[in-house]
């Protein structure tokens, strides 16, 4: 979901070999109806600045409500410190910067999409709390120990 149809467009160039029907939605109310009248949705990619109703807002809300669902926050511009408690919290599964790389985008869906991530839903058992837990430290890029910033592999986006 995003405001800009060139995003739409260049998203759609990315992923046009990708074996995904792709649904575009320019605001929060437009993603929300999708999402009530289809059930064969997978996962939502958000901007994080929408009119209205901000992407990462909207992701959270998703994911409260359709928690087998992948959410990927897509922005240029966001609150790193909001984003990483957002995945901290297991309210998105990733988020990748504008403009994307679009082998490592494409990558990260696949890895998203087809894994046992999507099966995942919220804990509702110590058993499903541990595999959650176990699957957001997987995902999450790796902190220095003594500064607690993240390390980015650019060889993990190759």
């Amino acid at each position: 979901m995003d405001d800009e149809e060139t995003i739409h467009k260049a998203l759609k160039r990315t992923l046009r070999r990708e074996p995904y029907d792709l649904l575009h939605a320019y605001d929060a109310a437009e993603a929300s109806a999708m999402l009530e009248q289809r059930e064969d949705i997978t996962a939502v990619l958000c901007d994080h600045y929408m009119p209205g109703t901000h992407g990462l807002d909207l992701l959270i809300e998703i994911r409260n409500r359709y928690p087998k669902l992948v959410t990927v926050l897509l922005t240029a511009q966001a609150d790193l410190e909001l984003v990483m408690s957002a995945l901290n919290d297991g309210h998105i599964h990733r988020f990748m910067t504008k403009p994307w790389d679009p082998d490592a985008l494409r990558g990260q869906l696949r890895k998203l999409i087809f894994s046992d991530v999507a099966s995942l839903e919220r804990p509702c058992s110590d058993r499903a709390a541990k595999a959650e837990d176990k699957l957001r430290e997987e995902l999450m890029p790796m902190r220095d120990t003594q500064t607690g910033a993240f390390i980015i592999d650019p060889d993990e986006f190759e």
